[in-house]
């Protein structure tokens, strides 16, 4: 691994402490609505525009379920959860290599009292650790990619692990902004991406039951 110079660490951190404020300053950025006037200001280059968008917005703090919902609604139910699915993997993988080199061993994690264990259970479950934690949404998406970053769980693992973990849900609520799309435009074909949604949304809150016997 590159080891970067301890005044680009600190730099990096703080544009990042930064960007956090100004997400929760204007939180409005996140509303669907919002994404989508953001990305048809770029319309000769949506996809590329929701993407940087929503990687910028996973290093912010700023939840992913906005972007899903926008990528229905923008792209569709056929384009909308390939372009949903890379901006949430650029978003995780961008957050999780940023926390390891600037990090660089400066926090031993696995000795951290109370959460030393948990972190060893992370590092040795490797990518199946990684799904059940994005399956069972408990800790926010950009913590989620920091947290790891900061263990010596393999990137291809963490990055095999959060493609499946977020993929249920992801297509869920992709079919989800497609539904409402068509509804606000007045077409009747509504109803089948939001049954999609829907039976997608109840698979991933399954999900976890299932895999819980599968591996027990």
């Amino acid at each position: 691994m590159i080891h970067l110079p301890s005044w680009l660490r600190a730099t990096l951190a703080g544009v990042v402490i930064v960007g956090i404020a100004a997400a929760l300053a204007w939180r409005e950025i996140s509303h669907p609505a919002s994404l989508a006037d953001f990305v048809d200001d770029w319309a000769a280059a949506a996809p590329l525009a929701f993407v940087v968008a929503h990687t910028i917005a996973s290093l912010v703090f700023i939840p992913r379920t906005p972007f899903a919902l926008a990528a229905g609604a923008l792209f569709g139910g056929v384009w909308g959860p390939g372009w949903a699915t890379i901006g949430a993997m650029a978003g995780a993988m961008s957050g999780f290599w940023l926390a390891r080199y600037v990090n660089d061993g400066a926090i031993d994690v696995e000795h951290l009292p109370r959460v030393g264990r948990l972190i060893e259970r992370a590092e040795t479950g490797g990518w199946r650790f990684v799904l059940v934690v994005r399956i069972v949404p408990i800790i926010p998406h950009s913590l989620t990619n920091y947290a790891f970053g900061l263990t010596q769980v393999p990137a291809r693992a963490f990055a095999f692990g959060s493609l499946l973990g977020m993929a249920p849900q992801t297509a869920a609520f992709v079919k989800l902004g497609q539904a409402g799309a068509t509804a606000v435009s007045g077409a009747h074909s509504w109803i089948e991406p939001l049954f999609w949604g829907l039976l997608l949304l109840g698979l991933s809150f399954a999900m976890p039951k299932l895999l819980q016997g599968r591996w027990r």
